[in-house]
């Protein structure tokens, strides 16, 4: 326990030379099932939010013209058994998340020729996510309580608030995360310590990747609205 603790507080304070060491030990099912169970509490809790915002903006969109009129009353109604099921749904997907992004990020750094097996990085990205998936997941998930809306921002979104989340603006500075870019660069300096390259490479790598996933994400959730009307 004390060990875990330590990683955890090390993640925090110290990035680099604690998520080196625990990559080279890959060491990561602990904080890899408290990320997994974190995402899903966070879910739960802020459900009958998320459950109702998203009904206005479906009742507000093209979408609303395909739906009927007990549809669309229904929209913001849920069961304790629909809850419980989105909540566990965020399990695998949480998993999926942290599965792609190592598998990337690993792809990069191959590509770049550096050293080291899918597993060491794999270890890497599940303890950084600390910072991203732990960390701001709770965070935001308290603004959301706060708020009461699930528009909340922790990035350079939250300096443009007439700005519609649906727009390609929007899109690409939600990218800038405050808590995604720490993790970015805990990762970064982790994988530096790591390899025994220098931590210029590594950031510069980080950033190719980081580039490479919004333009990703940028471009499927544009283009997605879109096409469902919104």
């Amino acid at each position: 326990m004390n060990e875990f603790l330590d990683d955890f507080m090390g993640v925090i304070g110290s990035p680099g030379p604690t998520i080196g060491k625990l990559m080279d030990k890959k060491r990561w099912l602990a904080v890899f099932i408290l990320i997994l169970l974190t995402a899903a509490i966070v879910t739960y809790l802020s459900y009958p939010i998320t459950k109702v915002e998203g009904a206005k903006f479906i009742r507000d969109s093209e979408m609303a013209n395909k739906l009927s009129e007990e549809q669309l009353a229904n929209l913001d109604k849920f069961t304790p058994t629909q809850r419980l099921i989105d909540a566990l749904t965020q399990l695998p997907l949480a998993a999926l998340m942290m599965l792609l992004a190592a598998f990337f990020v690993y792809l990069f750094f191959k590509v770049a020729g550096v050293e080291g097996n899918f597993s060491n990085y794999f270890s890497g990205v599940v303890h950084a996510s600390v910072l991203d998936m732990l960390l701001g997941g709770i965070l935001k998930a308290a603004l959301i309580s706060i708020k009461k809306t699930m528009f909340v921002h922790t990035g350079l979104t939250m300096f443009f608030p007439a700005l519609d989340f649906r727009s390609l603006p929007f899109l690409i500075l939600s990218q800038f995360d405050f808590f995604s870019i720490w993790y970015l660069l805990a990762l970064a300096l982790g994988i530096a310590y790591f390899t025994k390259i220098s931590p210029q490479k590594s950031i510069t790598i980080v950033v190719l990747y980081f580039l490479f996933k919004s333009l990703v994400f940028v471009s499927f959730s544009y283009f997605s609205m879109k096409l469902m009307g919104m």
